[in-house]
């Protein structure tokens, strides 16, 4: 039990990694778009890509099971860009783990 309660509680704090890392993917999506500064483009497309880099190795570490579960816990948007970052060879093991109405 104890150790259940341990992977749900180091679970939550990779969602909660998941989750600000989306937070920032957005946020600079918005920002970036609203200044007019030369090379927009490239610093919104950089630090994107950092972010985005971040939370594929968050989930490459995961369990599929435990992606399974992050992705029944986030709104469809930010499903589709976690589901877009997992290893291709693991898609059958994730699909296998998440929830009909989630697939």
């Amino acid at each position: 039990m104890k150790k259940e309660n341990q992977r749900k509680e180091s679970l939550g704090e990779v969602i909660d990694q998941i989750l600000n890392l989306l937070g920032k993917h957005k946020l600079v999506d918005g920002l970036v778009d609203k200044q007019d500064i030369p090379k927009q483009k490239l610093i919104k497309n950089l630090v994107n890509k950092q972010n985005l880099n971040t939370l594929m190795r968050l989930l490459n570490d995961l369990h599929p099971a435990d992606i399974a579960d992050i992705l029944e816990s986030l709104p469809i948007d930010e499903r589709l860009i976690v589901w877009d970052l997992v290893k291709s060879e693991s898609d059958g093991e994730i699909l296998v783990e998440v929830s009909d109405a989630v697939r």
